[in-house]
């Protein structure tokens, strides 16, 4: 009896697998191209592999062809309409000073001579109700701002790092 049930499970176990092995292959099969092009990349016997695969996807990949939702690029549009009127995009600062508005410029002009390397226009002094606050950076993640905090924190104790409105990066330098 105890073999019966065995050999039952077995079965079961085997015809199982059969046929989640045939649902598989039937779904890869509709996932491999049948086109000429296709046919065209596979090398032939004798030929070098490589040799035209360069041409080859230079002809297959002219152009490109996004299928989305509609929504999505009305996303978009918000998100940039929302990031022009912010003139900026959110990012992190690292906050080096709040206090009166001279020193907040004598601040600023001693970390500008500390660090001479570090441009100008990533020195920010901005009001914010009572205070001048010098902050530095315009970083687009927080693990570049825990650097710099990391690398001035000799020269300028209890730098900490703030969410902020950060000026559009430069593309292509």
């Amino acid at each position: 009896m105890d073999l019966v049930l065995k050999m039952r499970i077995l079965i079961v176990f085997l015809l199982i697998t059969f046929f989640y092995c045939g649902r598989i292959s039937a779904q890869d099969a509709l996932l491999l191209p049948n086109d000429s092009e296709f046919q065209h990349a596979v090398n032939e016997p004798g030929e070098v592999a490589g040799q035209n695969d360069s041409l080859d996807c230079q002809n297959r990949w002219n152009h490109l062809t996004i299928i989305s939702d509609s929504r999505i690029d009305d996303l978009l549009a918000i998100h940039k309409e929302e990031c022009l009127r912010k003139k900026g995009i959110d990012g992190y600062r690292v906050q080096i000073f709040q206090g009166s508005m001279d020193e907040a410029y004598r601040v600023k002009a001693r970390f500008l001579s500390t660090y001479p390397d570090f441009p100008e226009k990533n020195v920010h002094v901005k009001f914010l109700t009572p205070d001048f606050r010098v902050r530095i950076g315009d970083f687009r993640n927080r693990s570049q701002a825990i650097n710099l905090k990391y690398k001035i924190i000799t020269d300028f104790p209890n730098p900490f790092i703030v969410e902020d409105i950060i000026e559009f990066p430069e593309i292509g330098r």
